[in-house]
C-alpha cells in the first residue's frame, strides 16, 4: 500500500509542477497580448486583443493558482527532494 500512497503523491506533485508551469506560460503570452494593444491601429483590433488577453490570462492565473495550491496540500516527507 505504501508504494501506491507514494506514486500517487508523486503524481500530485508532478501534476502541480505542470499546472504552474502552464499558468505561467499562458500569463507571460497574455501579457504579450496585452501590450500589444498599445501596437495596434484600429479600435476593433485593441479590443479583441483586449478580450483574448483577458480570456488568455484569467485561465492562465487559474492553472497557475491551482498548481500552487496543489503543491500546498501536499504533505512533505522526508524522503522527497
Amino acid at each position: 500500500m505504501a508504494a501506491i500512497d507514494n506514486q500517487d503523491e508523486a503524481r500530485t506533485l508532478h501534476d502541480s509542477q505542470i499546472y504552474t508551469a502552464l499558468g505561467a506560460f499562458l500569463l507571460f503570452f497574455a501579457l504579450v497580448v496585452l501590450v500589444s494593444i498599445f501596437f495596434t491601429d484600429t479600435r476593433i483590433g485593441k479590443l479583441t486583443d483586449l478580450g483574448a488577453g483577458a480570456v488568455i490570462g484569467c485561465i492562465g492565473g487559474a492553472m497557475f493558482v491551482k498548481g500552487l495550491r496543489t503543491r500546498r496540500k501536499q504533505p512533505r516527507s522526508q524522503d522527497t527532494l
